[in-house]
């Protein structure tokens, strides 16, 4: 089966699995493959509707900056986006800019997401616009997004695009167990006098001279599978920034014959090197390249590339290559520690943290044993025999570390900054005595609570959205009162900590590790459907215009728990203890 067939075939699964339209679960796909998005977030990032959405399929808020996606499906690969698509396209930043004129629109999701992007521009950070097409741009359309990419607002948005190439690449890469260009060769020219062997140590390594030509030629061909060993791809070009100083220097004449000196070069790993002549060699042969650095310069080649008059990068472009010959499992390692010149995310940085190597191991012990997934395509590396072990119980460090915040603390900073878990709160996550039970239980609740939301979304809601006369008016109204839950799940984790901290009157490792038991399950389920009851008559829920930016706020989330606590006391009044009796007498 060719990768063309493999997506549509992931594609149904989604559509079906979620009782969703195949081109809203292609944009679930894209979020998952691309963005590397748990399906529950996936979910959480796409807009409110097909029609009237402003060109947003998807939303996605970080620390540092704002992703919009926009993602066709087409029938004909072949079939091309145009120029007034993009133009389009390129609109949704004025819409976003007015958070009063898309609440008119009666869309809940996007209204949050403008209120959300006019925070996050007030506050500096940059904008990405995706654009992913299962077919191709025209001409018109690239010079659209090159115009674009160097306008008045290019120190704060760029747009980028991926064609059915390159999500047929990506696919494929994902796909790869180590290295997807394992099995490729390049050759490359040298250049008398400017290589330099290094056989000293575990690690063969050349460095030598190499045409900026050639490497923009290398992307051509590969495209992002050319960095799947890297721990970043391309961050854009912002105004006065590093990647901004590339492009400069390749198409100012006056600075191109220093672009050696300005420019840090690439770093790849390879499995293997080979010279045509071990005396005077002129060429070289590398097996299985990767860059591990270098993403930004060689993506900024092909950039400048279409600013040039030719479409070719001028001889005088030169930079320094290395290429290290290392095990694939020296290349993390290599890959981390010669990463320095762009930030990187924190959670990346601490796979190599000793705490989340401790879990790791502790899990591994485990009885029942669990892999601890500390780096991106861990689980996926390895062999079915090694999958088997663990029956399917995957632990992702980054999940776990909202579950763990959201369970003990904020499930709506949890939410919105997950990855600011592992630098501003990182210690408050994980101290250094944290046990596995401490990490274990609020991610079984969590996995429980969403098995339940994610049947109301599926069975429920998704039904009622698809086929709105199949359903009574008064199962109508019952569904549409639990729309809360589309955005609940670590809320309710943290509601059910507060339950259990109110069963105990604390809460401890030990408490934890006796709540792990096959009972758990039937007790946060009946917590679930008692949260939700209540939740589903709750004033505030039904008077709120936009649900999705008011559970965004723990003060508003503090207010919905003491509806909670006030059902709890009525229950109590009539000696029904319904909802503390649920969890057992713990001695």
């Amino acid at each position: 089966m060719n990768l063309v067939n493999q997506i549509i075939d992931e594609v149904k699964i989604i559509a079906k699995e979620e009782n969703l339209q195949i081109s809203r679960a292609f944009i679930i796909w894209i979020l998952q493959q691309y963005f590397m998005l748990p399906r529950e977030e996936a979910l959480d990032a796409i807009t409110d509707s097909e029609k009237g959405d402003k060109r947003i399929d998807a939303f996605i808020e970080r620390e540092d900056r704002v992703v919009i996606c926009q993602c066709k499906l087409l029938q004909n690969l072949n079939k091309e986006i145009g120029e007034k698509e993009i133009s389009t396209f390129k609109g949704c930043l004025d819409w976003l800019k007015q958070p009063e004129e898309v609440e008119k629109l009666s869309l809940p999701k996007l209204f949050d997401a403008s209120n959300t992007f006019v925070e996050k521009w007030n506050e500096g950070a940059g904008i990405e616009l995706h654009y992913f097409v299962f077919g191709k741009f025209s001409s018109g359309a690239n010079q659209e997004r090159r115009v674009f990419n160097n306008s008045d607002l290019r120190d704060r948005a760029q747009m980028h695009f991926h064609d059915v190439g390159d999500i047929q690449n990506l696919y494929q890469a994902n796909l790869q167990l180590v290295n997807p260009l394992s099995n490729e060769k390049i050759i490359l020219k040298l250049m008398p006098g400017q290589f330099f062997m290094r056989k000293a140590g575990n690690f063969p390594a050349m460095v030598c001279t190499i045409k900026g030509e050639d490497l923009s030629l290398l992307y051509e061909k590969y495209g992002d599978r050319l960095f799947e060993r890297n721990i970043r791809f391309f961050r854009g070009i912002t105004k006065g920034s590093i990647n901004d100083g590339i492009i400069d220097t390749v198409v100012e004449n006056s600075s191109r014959n220093r672009f050696w000196y300005f420019n840090n070069g690439v770093s790849f790993v390879c499995s293997d090197f080979k010279f045509d002549n071990d005396k005077q060699p002129k060429e070289v042969t590398i097996s299985g390249p990767q860059i591990i650095n270098g993403c930004q310069t060689t993506v900024c080649l092909k950039e400048a590339k279409g600013l040039l008059d030719k479409p070719k990068i001028p001889d005088e472009i030169e930079l320094l290559a290395r290429f290290i010959k290392a095990p694939i499992d020296e290349v993390e390692l290599i890959t981390l520690y010669t990463n320095s010149q762009n930030p990187v995310s924190e959670a990346q940085l601490k796979a190599n943290d000793a705490i989340q190597k401790r879990l790791k191991k502790d899990f591994e012990s485990y009885s029942p044993s669990y892999f601890y997934s500390i780096k991106e395509g861990d689980w996926r590396i390895l062999s079915k025999k090694e999958k088997d072990k663990f029956q399917g119980r995957v632990i992702d460090m980054i999940r776990a570390a909202q579950a763990i915040h959201s369970f003990l603390k904020d499930p709506a900073f949890a939410r919105r900054y997950r990855i600011e878990l592992f630098s501003k709160k990182y210690h408050e996550v994980f101290r250094k005595d944290i046990r596995a039970e401490e990490v274990l239980l609020p991610w079984l609740i969590l996995k429980i609570i969403d098995e339940k939301i994610s049947g109301y979304r599926r069975n429920e809601f998704n039904a009622l959205k698809s086929n709105p006369i199949a359903f009574k008016e008064e199962k109508r109204e019952e569904i549409l009162r639990k729309e809360f839950l589309l955005y609940s799940d670590l809320i309710i984790l943290h509601f059910i900590y507060n339950l259990i901290y109110k069963k105990y009157g604390d809460y401890t490792p030990g408490i934890g590790k006796k709540l792990i038991n096959n009972q758990l399950p039937e007790r946060v389920s009946s917590f679930f459907d008692y949260i939700t009851a209540v939740l589903s008559f709750s004033d505030r829920l039904s008077k709120e215009r936009n649900i999705p930016r008011f559970l965004k706020s723990i003060e508003n989330i503090k207010l919905l728990y003491s509806e909670i606590e006030k059902e709890i006391e009525k229950d109590k009044a009539t000696r029904k203890e319904k909802v503390l009796s649920i969890l057992p007498n713990l001695k």
